[in-house]
């Protein structure tokens, strides 16, 4: 041992500071957590056998006392249903209990928006009222004037007319009236067009009006701190949608206004380079259905469009239209408001072409935007798990089982009489009911799932198993009919059409263009007042 004190003390301080920082928890830690899971066990055992002992108060008022602190643990041993185990009835009791809760909770917080929209349907019906109480007023007026003129003209037939030269003034007086009444006419038309343009002016800036509340609301919503200023607007934009509703409803029933087309075309430039899964690079003019791109991202259609209409921008070196969604910083934006876009002046090519595609997506230059489809985030849920007529496994099943296109033989009417095969139409082609084709569909056969045969009446036509028939003005997928045959073997390739009126006709069958195939499906578009998806 050190003989030497200094040394000894150094030690000995050492060992004094060590211990001097022992805290209470360091030398009474283990009773503590000891007494704390006693006087758990404690409470619990307590709290079960003052529930026990009131058990059968408790279950004579089950309804009030189920949802109380000291039940729940236990409500499987109080009393539980035949066939139900005690540990069961208790999980399901709680539950119950929970969702109780949450009911109340959300009654009471969703109270104001009930109220609003309560207020706003009173409204409306209380306007349409009005609505119908003028027409009935206009509806007396016309049959009045009407038996006014019944009873003039029964007279004046039975008036002898004594001179020839009173029938010819009375002829004149007439004629003139008739000219009179035809300019009233064509003043009153023309009255009618104004207001038609004068509703439609508002109901385009009330559009832009939700969509700025929308944008406004995201904003604040995100603050944490400001957070409940979005409150007001988002009372605002419920009532402005209400008041657009009814308007586009009324313009629909009274002036025949069915919406706004809003052109939306999401294409590229034909001599885009797109990376291959081979590691090169193919242009996609030159692209065909079941070439790989990058990431063994399969090219399930090939689409050329007219360009007319749509406004080009540079994106990463990238030509593309406007409106074609593009992901940035993790959300999917317009081309057209990325902030790295450049408008492109001048655009002198003809066609643009697009894409879909397995994954749904198409990779160019690291930038990643969405194929033709325009599907992302909450539409393919809709597709992927609230589709009513077929199960769906992943995106790659999209294409697969509901996919939609035409063999290439399939004969199409055009306005001349004449008939082509679907595969040779071409784009500015004027189809039998004066419906113009703007884009060109080529569909790859060879992967579909199955492709049909389906007799529709007298028609007889084959394709894959999405066919969007739209008679009646009534949309229905093939998907649903049975009085179809499977083919042995699968066309290799099929073909679809894009109109500017979204149909063409087969035979007697009106069938919608290539976008109705997705479309139908998008829980966005049911019921919907306005179309978004016009190229």
């Amino acid at each position: 041992m050190d003989s030497n004190p200094e040394s000894f003390q150094k030690t000995l301080d050492k060992v004094k500071t060590l211990y001097g920082k022992v805290t209470y928890f360091d030398v009474y830690g283990g009773s503590v957590v000891l007494f704390i899971f006693i006087s758990i066990i404690i409470f619990i055992a307590v709290s079960y056998c003052i529930t026990m002992t009131n058990s059968q108060n408790i279950i004579d008022d089950w309804v009030n006392q189920r949802c109380s602190v000291f039940v729940i643990p236990y409500a499987g041993y109080i009393t539980h249903p035949d066939g139900t185990t005690s540990f069961e009835y208790t999980q399901q009791n709680f539950t119950f209990c929970v969702q109780e809760i949450l009911t109340n909770i959300s009654k009471a917080a969703l109270a104001p928006i009930t109220f609003v929209t309560k207020t706003m349907v009173e409204f409306t019906g209380t306007l349409h009222g009005s609505f119908q109480a003028i027409r009935a007023l206009f509806d007396r007026i016309r049959s009045a004037i009407e038996l006014i003129i019944k009873n003039v003209m029964s007279r004046l037939i039975n008036i002898f007319i004594p001179m020839q030269q009173f029938i010819i003034a009375t002829r004149d007086i007439l004629n003139k009236m008739q000219g009179i009444t035809t300019t009233i006419l064509f003043t009153a038309l023309g009255g009618y067009y104004s207001i038609k343009s004068l509703f439609g002016a508002v109901a385009q800036f009330l559009i832009f009006t939700l969509l700025a509340l929308s944008i406004i609301i995201a904003i604040l919503s995100a603050s944490l701190f400001a957070s409940w200023l979005a409150i007001p607007f988002i009372v605002i934009f419920v009532a402005t949608a209400a008041f657009v509703s009814a308007l586009l409803i009324g313009m629909k029933m009274y002036l025949g206004i069915d919406g706004y087309e809003v052109p939306n075309m999401k294409c590229f430039d034909k001599n885009t380079k797109i990376p291959m899964n081979d590691g090169t690079n193919k242009i996609i003019s030159e692209l065909q259905v079941g070439d790989l791109l990058i990431n063994k991202n399969e090219v399930t259609a090939v689409i050329c469009v007219e360009t007319k209409g749509s406004e080009m921008y540079y994106l990463n070196d990238i030509c593309v239209s406007d409106s074609h969604v593009v992901n940035y910083k993790g959300k999917w934006i317009p081309v057209a408001k990325h902030p790295d876009s450049i408008k492109c002046d001048e655009y002198n090519e003809p066609y643009l072409y697009c894409l879909n595609t397995t994954n749904k997506t198409i990779v160019i230059n690291d930038t990643t935007f969405t194929d033709w489809d325009e599907i992302y985030g909450k539409d393919i849920n809709d597709i992927l798990f609230k589709n009513p007529y077929i199960r769906l496994n992943g995106l790659e099943t999209i294409h697969s089982k509901m996919d939609s296109g035409f063999v290439g033989s399939t004969l199409v009417k055009l306005s001349n009489g004449k008939s082509k095969k679907i595969k040779d139409i071409y784009i500015g082609d004027v189809l039998e009911n004066n419906e113009k084709v703007y884009g060109v569909v080529k569909i790859n056969g060879t992967n579909l799932r199955e492709q049909f045969k389906f007799i529709l009446g007298e028609n007889e036509v084959e394709g894959s198993p999405n066919l969007v028939i739209c008679n009646d003005n009534k949309k229905k997928s093939t998907l649903v009919l049975k009085n179809k045959t499977k083919l042995d073997i699968n066309h290799d390739k099929l073909y679809h059409l894009l109109t500017d009126k979204k149909t063409f006709t087969i035979g007697n069958t009106k069938f919608c263009d290539y976008n109705a195939a997705i479309d139908i499906f998008l829980e966005k578009n049911n019921e919907k007042l306005l179309s978004m998806k016009y190229v």
